[in-house]
């Protein structure tokens, strides 16, 4: 009996230091997942030149100040049906990473502006962080008028709304007689089958 109530008293020890060291690691595993990644503060110039602009993005880290490398950024544009990705690069070692797109952009709104976003998502470095600048387009247009519809343009052509509509309509339509024809099986299943006449 006592050797048992011994062995009781180990496993009971055994079990307190495992729950012990299991606590620690998980502590510990969150202490480091919280100093891998920082805050970060992106800083966006643009240098526009004859046919390109080109966007120089510059990360620090927000508490040192000290510029990140292996820092991913993507660089989209905003259009009416989405963000039209326009570069993605990683930071040297100087936390700088430059991407560059047409000077012939449309803006993206009806004052030539081009809306200009740099984007850190999914980062072992830093947190998940977007950056907005507003660019003037080169491409002139009267004041208030709406900029022409066009595939990188803020609204798309008439074209493409017609064959999406027309794809939309045809797709509903289907849905309709396929459900026209099982309510018509439905229909002559239930009728009274009457015995052929001899």
């Amino acid at each position: 009996m006592k050797i048992m109530k011994a062995n009781l008293n180990n496993m009971k020890t055994n079990l307190k230091v495992l729950l012990v060291l299991i606590l620690l690691i998980n502590f510990n595993q969150k202490s480091f997942s919280k100093d891998e990644k920082k805050d970060g503060i992106i800083t966006l110039t643009v240098e526009p030149n004859d046919s390109l602009f080109v966007v120089n993005a510059t990360v620090t880290d927000a508490a040192t100040k000290a510029p990140l490398k292996g820092v991913e950024i993507t660089f989209l544009i905003k259009r009416m049906y989405g963000d039209l990705k326009v570069g993605n690069a990683t930071t040297d070692a100087s936390g700088i990473v430059s991407a560059s797109f047409s000077s012939k952009m449309p803006g993206s709104d009806t004052l030539g502006n081009i809306n200009l976003n740099a984007k850190v998502e999914d980062n072992d470095v830093i947190n998940d962080i977007t950056v907005s600048k507003v660019i003037p387009s080169k491409v002139s247009f009267e004041a208030h008028t709406p900029v022409p519809p066009g595939m990188i343009s803020a609204t798309a052509p008439v074209w493409l709304k017609v064959t999406f509509w027309l794809i939309v309509g045809t797709v509903w339509g289907l849905f309709g007689y396929v459900t026209f024809l099982i309510y018509q099986i439905s229909r002559e299943k239930r009728k009274p089958q009457t015995a052929p006449s001899k």
